[in-house]
C-alpha cells in the first residue's frame, strides 16, 4: 500500500488541506496520509509565522479525528526545509512516497529546490481546481506528475490569518478545534477567548 505526505507551513491548516488529503487518499487507495509542517520554510523566511509548536499543534487538532491521516515531524530542525531534503530521507529503493500538493504548489515547482529530483523521488499527485490555467507550468513537470480534480473550496492560510486579525469568523474555513486554538491561544492577533 501506498503512503501519501502532504508538505505545508500550515499557519494555519484549514479544511482545503484536508479535502486535498481525503481526495488523495481516496483517488490513489493510500493507506494514510503524513501532514509534514515545515520547520523553516525558506520561503517564509522574512515573514512572520506562528511558531512551529503551534503550527504542529493545530495539525494535530485537525487530523485528531481522521484515523487515515497523521502529523508527521520530518523537517530539520536546523536548516532550511526543503521538500527535496525530506523526500531524500523517506525514499527508498523499496518505497516511493506518494506526495500530494495543490495547483498552486505546481504554478510555483519551478522555485523550489531541485524540482526534477523531487519528481525522481516522489510519485507526485496534484489537485487541481477546473479553472486552473496549465500554460505557465513547466510541460517536464505536467508529464511526470498525475492530476486529480477535488472538490475544494479555496481557502488561503494567508487570508484566514487576515480574518482573524479583522475579528471576523473563520468558521466552516477551519475545524472547530483548530479555531479553539487560535482563539484560546490569541493567534494571529486574535483576542483571547474570542
Amino acid at each position: 500500500m501506498k503512503q501519501g505526505f502532504l508538505g505545508g507551513t500550515f499557519d494555519p491548516p484549514h479544511l482545503g488541506h484536508l479535502m486535498l488529503a481525503q481526495e488523495a487518499l481516496e483517488q490513489y487507495s493510500l493507506e494514510k496520509v503524513y501532514f509534514v509542517p515545515s520547520r523553516n520554510p525558506p520561503h517564509k523566511i522574512n515573514s512572520e509565522i506562528a511558531d512551529f509548536s503551534h503550527r504542529l499543534r493545530m495539525l494535530e487538532l485537525a487530523v485528531q479525528d481522521n484515523p487515515f491521516f497523521q502529523v508527521a515531524d520530518l523537517e530539520s530542525r536546523s536548516f532550511p526545509s526543503y521538500t527535496v531534503d525530506m523526500l531524500e530521507r523517506i525514499s527508498t529503493d523499496d518505497f516511493k512516497p506518494c506526495f500530494i500538493i495543490g495547483m498552486d504548489s505546481l504554478l510555483e515547482m519551478h522555485a523550489w529546490r531541485q524540482p526534477m529530483r523531487i519528481l525522481e523521488l516522489a510519485d507526485v499527485v496534484v489537485g487541481t481546481r477546473p479553472d486552473v490555467e496549465f500554460s505557465s507550468v513547466n510541460p517536464e513537470f505536467l508529464k511526470k506528475v498525475s492530476l486529480f480534480d477535488f472538490p475544494g473550496v479555496w481557502i488561503s492560510s494567508s487570508n484566514l490569518r487576515k480574518r482573524v486579525r479583522e475579528h471576523r469568523s473563520i468558521a466552516y474555513l477551519v475545524p472547530e478545534a483548530v479555531e479553539s486554538y487560535i482563539r484560546s491561544g490569541g493567534l494571529y492577533g486574535a483576542e483571547k477567548g474570542h
